[in-house]
């Protein structure tokens, strides 16, 4: 009668091994997803501060585009308005005889 005594030990046994081993490896399975949850999260909010860093800098470079393109169009205004102008033309200056005797004689009072 010992025998089967044993037996139901050696069962029970078992069971409990395997129970052990089962929520040994369930508890390594919990901590392995929260090691690898905590570095997704760790990511994605690198991602996120990288993603509004790139937004705040688009809407830098967007101003300043702007900028650029307002000041590009007014140089453009501008140059059309010197292009439509018309150019003057030198006039060249005629010296009347007057006015050459005049200087001339007073050259001659100075001295």
């Amino acid at each position: 009668m010992e025998r089967p005594d044993r037996t139901e030990k050696d069962d029970a046994q078992k069971a409990k091994l395997i129970f052990i081993s089962l929520a040994a490896l369930v508890t390594i399975l919990l901590i392995w997803s929260f090691y690898t949850a905590n570095n997704a999260r760790q990511e994605r909010d690198k991602a996120r501060q990288e993603t509004e860093q790139i937004r705040q800098e688009n809407a830098r470079l967007e101003q300043m585009l702007k900028e650029q393109n307002q000041i590009n169009d007014d140089l453009k205004k501008k140059l059309q308005v010197c292009e439509t102008k018309p150019i003057p033309k030198p006039v060249a200056k005629k010296t009347t005889s007057k006015s050459a005797t005049k200087k001339s004689s007073k050259s001659k009072k100075t001295h």
